[in-house]
């Protein structure tokens, strides 16, 4: 994994509940709330506090799911959080797994800045 420190763990997930995200990463789930854009959960992982989020106007498979730190201000993840949080990701068979920076452009819009993509192995193909 890059050397660059990243705020941000995102990937498309199709299930419908975020806590059942963080429950089956083993994440202990402290809140679960929502508003007209945004549903979240905030929950301890490995040490520290982490939101888990994505906009609940469109279906699941079709936004993204971010994960961050939940400080303020904003600090990167700690290295062996990060480890931890894509290796639960890929045991879910999630990928591909995005690590980075979500820059805060303006309402609900963010940029994505991309430090490393983490994707599975693609099986050999057959000749």
């Amino acid at each position: 994994m890059e050397t660059r420190e990243s705020t941000d763990v995102w990937f498309r997930w199709h299930h419908p509940s975020l806590e059942e995200l963080a429950t089956a990463l083993g994440a202990r789930v402290d809140d679960v709330d929502g508003e007209n854009y945004w549903e979240w959960v905030i929950a301890d992982f490995a040490g520290i506090q982490i939101d888990i989020t994505r906009t609940h106007t469109t279906a699941p498979q079709d936004t993204d799911t971010r994960i961050f730190p939940y400080t303020a201000p904003l600090s990167p993840f700690p290295r062996h959080v990060l480890r931890q949080l894509v290796a639960g990701l890929q045991r879910m068979g999630i990928d591909p797994i995005h690590v980075g920076e979500w820059v805060y452009l303006r309402g609900n819009e963010f940029d994505q800045v991309v430090h490393e993509t983490i994707a599975a192995e693609a099986p050999p193909t057959l000749s």
